[in-house]
């Protein structure tokens, strides 16, 4: 695989090291350990723009430069007995999103449902992780996520609003989980990393410079501060869903949370909202997973155009992709390899063992 280091890594002591890694700059061993696992899970999944990608110049250099609480007092406010608001203190966004879906959990245990909101929070990975916590509940989890302006309104010049999340996750019995985990873009800041890194240019339509004018160079876009484009990137092709999607997780995670979302931010850098829902308090609910398998047979039935296997539903490509990626090892580029290696002489930690099979 081009650009790709030449062994793979072995991916529980890749978790290893990066908890070692969290816990070098003050962080408690538990919130290490979860927030290590978070970010080893994304990357079995083939999430690996939301990996140990980020470990580095993220979230260590974040804690170092103050800009990640490390210790938290984080503060749960129920609202009812199905809705809460937590201020997560600025810390570790993983630590303080697995604390909100608990609680998510936890109501819609006992409620049939249950949703959180999260103020003054982090950066938090990837999303399916959360939906999956509520999907291994034989719960229905939602999750909606913003931070900083990176992506430009239809018809805009610049930077207006988040590259926001909306994840979904949905149990099945022999198919599944279901899990969508998106961001309503054409891109992410990190794809266009990795055109870069790789020397390739973006395809038209993803993304525009200075004054809105068109690029494909995502050198132009970190020189310039450009800014992505809604999904649909143009009228005709529907870009105005795609920002209707992105206003709707501002308004569940900024504007409901009293945060401001990522236009108007008033508490902290990320705000994100879970729900989870217990799918039995339906009366129609006990049918739920036969249902999906059902639904996830007919789209593997589909006929398909030539070049085409099969129809995959959300979430399946993942799960092949954990499997693989749990036996083989995880496959790493080699810039993330010597990012990694600088941090790991930075902070006196050894890396070696992480090749080791």
């Amino acid at each position: 695989m081009k650009n790709y280091a030449p062994k793979r890594v072995n991916p529980q002591k890749l978790e290893r090291f990066v908890s070692s890694a969290f816990q070098r700059v003050e962080v408690p061993l538990g919130d290490a350990d979860l927030t290590a696992k978070i970010l080893v899970d994304a990357d079995l999944r083939g999430i690996d723009s939301h990996g140990v990608i980020n470990l580095h110049g993220t979230y260590i250099k974040g804690i170092q430069d103050g800009t990640i609480n490390r210790t938290p007092e984080i503060k749960i406010s129920l609202g009812s007995p199905t809705t809460a608001s937590i201020d997560g203190d600025n810390g570790l966004g993983f630590v303080v999103s697995h604390k909100a879906m608990d609680e998510c959990i936890r109501m819609a245990r006992e409620y049939g449902t249950g949703w959180a909101t999260v103020y003054n929070s982090t950066h938090s990975g990837a999303g399916a992780y959360y939906v999956l916590m509520a999907a291994r509940q034989d719960m229905i989890g939602i999750h909606c996520s913003t931070g900083g302006s990176t992506v430009a309104a239809p018809g805009g010049k610049r930077r207006l609003i988040g590259n926001n999340v909306i994840a979904f996750g949905a149990p099945g019995k022999k198919h599944g989980p279901f899990v969508l985990d998106m961001a309503p873009t054409m891109a992410i800041a990190n794809k266009l990393h990795m055109l870069q890194w790789e020397g390739k240019r973006m395809p038209e339509g993803w993304a525009i410079a200075s004054e809105g004018r068109p690029i494909t160079d995502p050198n132009v876009y970190f020189a310039e501060q450009g800014a992505i484009l809604p999904l649909g990137s143009t009228p005709a092709n529907g870009v105005h869903k795609g920002f209707g999607l992105l206003l709707v997780s501002d308004i569940l995670t900024g504007l409901l949370s009293g945060d401001g979302g990522s236009m108007l931010r008033r508490k902290g850098e990320h705000s994100h909202a879970f729900c989870a829902i217990r799918i039995n308090a339906f009366p129609t609910g006990g049918d739920f997973k036969d249902l999906m398998d059902a639904m996830v047979e007919k789209l593997h039935a589909t006929p398909t155009v030539e070049g085409v296997g099969r129809i995959r539903y959300p979430g399946e490509r993942g799960h092949l992709t954990y499997k693989e990626r749990s036996a083989s090892g995880i496959p790493l580029r080699q810039n993330v390899v010597d990012d990694l290696k600088r941090m790991s002489e930075a902070l006196h930690l050894p890396m070696d063992e992480i090749w080791e099979t």
